[in-house]
């Protein structure tokens, strides 16, 4: 038999075992119950059978990195417990043979994993939901404690005393453990090899383990000065107008009080691609291009002539970073010189899929050895941490610095799920909730029911704890400035691509799908120039066209002769700033049931699946198909308003309808009242149809807004228009 004991000896080793559990965790989690439906609609089912057909090799990759990266953190877990169960022998005085550790310390692996998860379930609850909270009994009551009991430093101080109890062994044993640490003390000069190796392995299992945790704050030395101001703006995806306040985000607003604050900022189209693209670019969206998330590759190949561009041209070291909402970055070429964000298309999407599954594993791939082994992790909205992009951009600062900078960083925390990270997770919500929103807000594309109260007060609460958790990053990344020399250099802009609505006046939630009430296109804006006197709000409308031109003018930058907005530079020193009408149009419908867009409210299409496709020859993008690029055009509500009054404009089948609001007297724009207000409503048509006529592909023909040439067929739902 000492042949047969010889062979099976290596296999007695804790990581080898250890090892083998991760591999089995992770491959039951790959084969769980795909719950796509939910999210794609009736189509998911179709999309599925593409997507295993197209990117079988692609996922069978991805599943032999997984496999592996298991095996390493199993292996890891599997070594620190080996060690564990023979510190707890050697104090006892006990002697084992190798397998009866082996799988003691597997019962101790499977007791460390499952804190791991409880520790990180604490930290990023939304990224455990669908295993946990979603599933209800047990395993709800397991998340619910984990996040509202105990939270991260209740789980941890669970941890270490699990631990003190393991090791100090059975209680009939606890008399004894004076004697044994002097024993223990008086052998300690004698350390023989084996033991050594033990100690070296498991502090190496621990460093491989710490590795995995999100990364401290970053701090370095004082950088030079430069001749040039640095240029550093803080955005937030969703960052509502009326949320940059004292109570919701008090780093942000006491940074307002140091500068202008601009009451009154207005975005052209309420999504973020598109919306970036006219921040950076000072133009509308119908002269630069972008109209929706999935341009086409024509639409995105062209020379943008951006800030970032210029501000190259001119000396500045130019960056953007983001996590997962600014993926829209690597899509576009706007002139960064370091674009440090996740990628976005079907190929990084069937990746994402894949890895949201892997919730065994999930507590070591999200930090720093996890994002670089798997990048996508990044594009998990689940996962936003505005503490980890507050490092990545200080990081960045410090490569970038030297010469003068422009840099972006873009926050998506604040955007749908809103799923922040612990303690804002659960900070303004109510800790009695149980429904569907407890720890986010996913937005499928098939029929949810709409929310209650309880439900709407709970995503409210999730929202403000996601602009809370952004506030921190930002004031991290000032602080970070601060200590660096750099604030006293640096112009600080803050806005956001979009704002967001959250249920008031019956509008729903989200942006973009609508122009009703001022939640989705009014944002913050604040310059802050330490050239200039603090403490001015300006309460005139600026737009997002104006941030390109007044940052040429603030950094002294030559700017484009082509520009669609003004600059608001001379606000910032006192000068009056008058009024300007502010614009803006509707993005791509997702669904056909929009709660406020009632069908005869609009022009129908197709949704999401039928609008869009995979573009092979670049890069698998997802893009809109090139013949329902007109007919989403024509189909766009689209509105101008002045200080007072807003009208929209919403194409229909039966004809055009103008609606007018009072934005003073009906600040949720609930009550048309153009029958009462013909004079006010004539005067902002024709300054809109000045604005929509702006649009080099569109022509006015029966009222409504079409292309020049071609035609958008009534098959589905549009308005038939001859070509000329």
């Amino acid at each position: 038999m000492r042949w047969l004991e010889k062979i099976a000896r290596p296999w007695s080793h804790p990581w080898i075992w250890g090892g083998a559990y991760l591999v089995l965790l992770a491959l039951h989690a790959a084969g769980a119950s795909d719950e796509s439906a939910a999210t794609l609609g009736a189509h998911a089912g179709a999309i599925n059978s593409f997507v295993r057909t197209r990117y079988a090799a692609e996922i069978f990759r991805l599943g032999i990195a997984i496999v592996l990266v298991a095996a390493l953190v199993g292996a890891a877990l599997g070594a620190i417990a080996g060690e564990l169960v023979v510190l707890r022998d050697r104090v006892a005085g006990e002697k084992r043979s190798p397998y009866s550790i082996a799988w003691r310390a597997l019962l101790v692996t499977i007791v460390l994993q499952a804190w791991c998860e409880l520790l990180a379930m604490a930290s990023t609850p939304a990224l455990y939901v669908d295993a946990f909270y979603a599933r209800g009994g047990v395993p709800r009551t397991v998340q619910v404690l984990a996040t509202d009991a105990l939270g991260r430093s209740g789980v941890a101080l669970v941890g270490l005393l699990s631990l003190a109890m393991f090791l100090a062994g059975p209680r009939r044993a606890w008399p004894a453990w004076p004697q044994r640490i002097r024993a223990a003390l008086g052998k300690i000069r004698v350390i023989s090899r084996q033991t050594a190796a033990r100690v070296a392995s498991a502090i190496a299992a621990c460093a491989a383990l710490v590795f995995c945790l999100p990364l401290p704050r970053v701090a370095r030395a004082a950088a030079p000065q430069t001749a040039k101001p640095n240029v550093l703006v803080l955005a937030a995806d969703s960052f509502r107008f009326d949320r940059l306040n004292a109570k919701t985000a008090p780093h942000l607003s006491a940074l307002a009080d140091r500068g202008t604050r601009f009451d009154r900022a207005y975005v052209s189209l309420p999504r973020t691609f598109p919306s970036w693209v006219t921040i950076l670019s000072g133009r509308h969206p119908h002269h630069h291009g972008i109209r929706n998330m999935f341009p086409r590759w024509e639409d995105r190949a062209k020379d943008f002539d951006a800030v970032p561009e210029r501000f190259a041209k001119a000396g500045y070291r130019t960056a953007v970073v983001s996590d997962y909402a600014g993926d829209i970055f690597g899509r576009i070429d706007l002139g960064f010189g370091e674009v440090d964000t996740p990628t976005f298309d079907m190929r990084e999407l069937v990746r994402q899929r894949a890895l949201e599954r892997e919730t065994p594993l999930l507590p070591f791939l999200n930090g720093r050895a996890g994002r670089a082994i798997f990048p996508v992790i990044r594009e998990l909205a689940d996962a936003a941490d505005p503490k980890l992009l507050a490092n990545d951009a200080l990081r960045t600062i410090d490569r970038v610095n030297g010469a003068p900078f422009f840099v972006t960083v873009f926050f998506s925390t604040a955007h749908f799920p809103y799923a922040a990270p612990e303690p804002y997770a659960v900070s303004n919500t109510s800790a009695s909730y149980r429904g569907r929103f407890k720890y986010d807000k996913p937005v499928g594309l098939g029929r949810d029911a709409p929310p209650d109260d309880a439900d709407i007060a709970q995503i409210r609460g999730l929202y403000d704890g996601a602009i809370a958790s952004i506030d921190d990053g930002c004031e991290q990344i000032l602080e970070g400035l601060d200590d660096r020399g750099l604030l006293q250099n640096t112009i600080i802009v803050v806005t956001a691509d979009h704002g967001e609505t959250l249920y008031e006046g019956g509008h729903g939630s989200g942006h973009g799908d609508h122009l009703f009430g001022d939640e989705g296109t009014h944002v913050p804006l604040v310059i802050v120039d330490p050239r200039r006197a603090p403490g001015k709000r300006i309460p005139s409308i600026v737009r997002d066209v104006d941030i390109a031109p007044t940052l040429y003018e603030l950094a002294g930058v030559a700017a484009p002769s082509d520009l669609d907005g003004r600059s608001i530079a001379p606000a910032l020193s006192g000068a009056p700033l008058s009024d300007a009408y502010a614009y803006a149009e509707t993005g791509l419908w997702f669904t056909q049931e929009i709660a406020a867009i009632p069908p005869d409210l609009r022009l129908p299409y197709p949704t999401l699946e039928g609008l869009t496709e995979v573009d092979p020859a670049h890069g698998d993008e997802i893009v809109v198909m090139e013949e329902m690029k007109n007919l989403t055009r024509v189909a766009k509500h689209r509105m101008v308003r002045d200080a007072r009054y807003k009208l929209v404009y919403a194409p229909t089948r039966t004809g055009v309808r103008y609606m007018l609001f009072d934005t003073k007297s009906d600040p949720l724009e609930t009550r048309d009242i153009i029958a009462t207000h013909a004079s006010d409503a004539e005067r902002l048509k024709s300054e809109l149809w000045r604005w929509m006529l702006e649009d080099p592909d569109m022509t006015e023909r029966n009222g409504y807004l079409v292309p020049r040439v071609d035609e958008v067929r009534a098959d589905t739902g549009g308005v038939r228009v001859e070509p000329r």
